[in-house]
């Protein structure tokens, strides 16, 4: 007996040894372990078992990269089927088991981002716009397209008088811009653009040019020295009735009006000076900018005319009044405004 039992304690020594391994052998399933993981992702989970594998990817034949003991936190990241990508309080990542894994708070809810109006847009838009917008405008509508380059922008530009008799004939445009509110108000009233887009866009200064070489024009004064000076039509152009009413106000009209030669929009006036034709001429500022063949002479005090706004709205008419409209909220944008910006204008908020 003694020596039976001397051959059986050995044996019994190595079996509870191997029992004792087995309960630190790392479970990643067992044939009853049927339950998923379910904790959702950002929620926060503890090893709910003596000790855990960390492996390297969802599945036991992936790499053990370390191993969790019973009761440590980790944050899921993600559900993998029956696996959860996780990350322990050591900042360290890997894969478990879900089975052995419990959850200890309410998951957190995970925050997605508002998505952003991706819509892709199509049609063509006819643009009525005042022709000292010209440059910034085309700038604009290279902008739009970056971003709807299902639309096809055209520009009808010319005096904003102009522009507004032949909306109110039936011409064919989507949106009107004008260089004063006058001529807006005017369609306004007629009921013939949609009022819920009708909004001020910009504001500009009204200055006065000279050839570049000219010395002997210094001030808006000084034009009672001119032999000949430009000017917009006051009746159909805005830069031309500012130009009126500032003249006015400084007690020059009455003395310079016979000296002026008139121009059909504000671009024409900027060639008159550009040329020599014209010894002189009342320009937007941002017309000023665009010439290397003139300079400002003087600036007018904003107190001497009318506020020099420009609004923008969609015509009644339009037959493409998603994208008109898209377009005019464009216009109120960020990448807008810079555009603007870089031409001289003061876009209004």
């Amino acid at each position: 007996m003694k020596k039976k039992m001397q051959k059986v304690l050995p044996l019994m020594l190595v079996m509870l040894l191997v029992v004792g391994l087995c309960g630190s052998i790392m479970p990643d399933a067992t044939a009853n372990a049927k339950s998923v993981a379910t904790i959702s992702a950002g929620g926060q989970g503890v090893v709910n078992v003596y000790a855990l594998n960390l492996r390297s990817g969802p599945g036991m034949g992936n790499k053990v990269i370390g191993v969790l003991k019973k009761g440590s936190e980790v944050t899921i990241k993600a559900a993998k089927g029956n696996w959860y990508q996780v990350q322990t309080a050591a900042n360290k990542s890997g894969y478990v088991y879900g089975a052995y894994v419990k959850a200890i708070s309410a998951p957190v809810a995970v925050v997605t981002p508002p998505k952003s109006d991706t819509r892709k847009l199509k049609g063509a838009l006819l643009v009525s716009a005042a022709a000292s917008l010209t440059d910034a405008m085309n700038d604009v509508a290279k902008a739009y397209n970056a971003e709807q380059p299902g639309v096809k922008v055209t520009f009808n530009f010319g005096s904003s008088g102009s522009l507004q008799q032949q909306i109110e004939q039936g011409a064919p445009a989507d949106i009107f811009i004008s260089a004063a509110a006058k001529q807006m108000n005017a369609l306004d009233d007629k009921g013939l653009i949609i009022k819920d887009t009708k909004k001020n866009l910009l504001k500009n200064r009204m200055v006065l040019v000279v050839p570049k070489d000219s010395a002997s024009i210094k001030s808006f004064t000084d034009l009672t020295k001119a032999q000949v000076f430009a000017l917009g039509e006051p009746a159909s152009v805005p830069a031309g009735k500012y130009g009126q009413e500032l003249l006015s106000k400084l007690g020059l009209w009455n003395k310079v009006s016979s000296k002026a030669v008139y121009a059909k929009d504000v671009r024409q006036v900027l060639a008159y000076v550009e040329s020599g034709d014209a010894d002189a001429g009342i320009v937007y500022r941002t017309d000023a900018l665009i010439s290397d063949k003139v300079k400002v002479a003087a600036t007018a005090d904003e107190s001497l005319h009318s506020p020099v706004v420009y609004p923008a709205a969609v015509i009644k008419a339009t037959k493409n009044e998603a994208v008109a409209r898209d377009f005019v909220k464009f216009l109120n944008s960020g990448k807008a405004d810079a555009v603007f910006e870089k031409y001289g204008f003061t876009v209004i908020k």
